[in-house]
């Protein structure tokens, strides 16, 4: 099995954390995107948008980091990051949809201007205008989160792909000094994450740290 990773890349922490949790084996391959190392022929054959993460396991091909994590899933069930129930997967899945559609593209505008990690690889600079604007959009969205997580430790009762999913970019929010306090259970949620010892070793990987 061979993961193909971006340095400093939320979505490549997603997968890497993923692959950690299940615990299957595989090669990881470092590119730095904006060096060009995701434009090379040979990389564009995995995926040719040229974006990461990318898997490669015995013939088969994925790219986008949720269509990867499913897969582990159900390739190591045991691992039980899916729901044993056909409606307990069809709640995954739409928290996958929703970080997708909506949380990730707000988290985006947040971390690209509140980041310095993130700031200083993509060459980037502040605009305090534009950093406020991605804040009040993602907090119209971590209310939703909030409410789900009231009374419970994980979206969905059990630890599944639907918090893995979400982890990346909401600790890199959180790493650009974004305020939780108004959002406790969410903040609880974070504190979790970040106990894990598979996001811990994924963050050392593509963060350095």
């Amino acid at each position: 099995m061979e993961f193909y990773f971006g340095i400093t890349s939320g979505n490549s922490l997603r997968t890497a954390f993923a692959l950690r949790e299940i615990g299957l084996p595989h090669t990881a391959h470092a590119l730095h995107v904006p060096r060009g190392d995701s434009r090379t022929p040979d990389y564009l054959t995995v995926n040719p948008m040229g974006k990461v993460p990318a898997l490669v396991d015995d013939g088969l091909v994925l790219w986008e980091s949720n269509a990867i994590n499913w897969y582990l899933a159900e390739k190591q069930p045991r691992a039980g990051l899916l729901a044993p129930s056909l409606a307990g997967r069809a709640r995954i899945q739409r928290w996958l949809f929703f970080q997708t559609g909506h949380v990730t593209p707000a988290c985006r505008a947040v971390y690209l201007q509140t980041n310095a990690q993130v700031q200083d690889f993509w060459g980037l600079r502040s605009d305090a205008e534009s950093a406020e604007a991605g804040r009040a959009e993602l907090r119209r969205y971590l209310l939703v989160l909030e409410a789900a997580l009231a009374g419970r430790e994980w979206l969905e009762g059990e630890f599944s792909l639907a918090d893995i999913a979400y982890a990346p970019h909401l600790w890199m929010v959180a790493q650009g000094g974004f305020d939780f306090s108004a959002f406790p259970a969410v903040q609880a949620w974070l504190d979790r994450m970040q106990s894990r010892a598979a996001f811990q070793a994924s963050v050392a990987m593509i963060f350095g740290k």
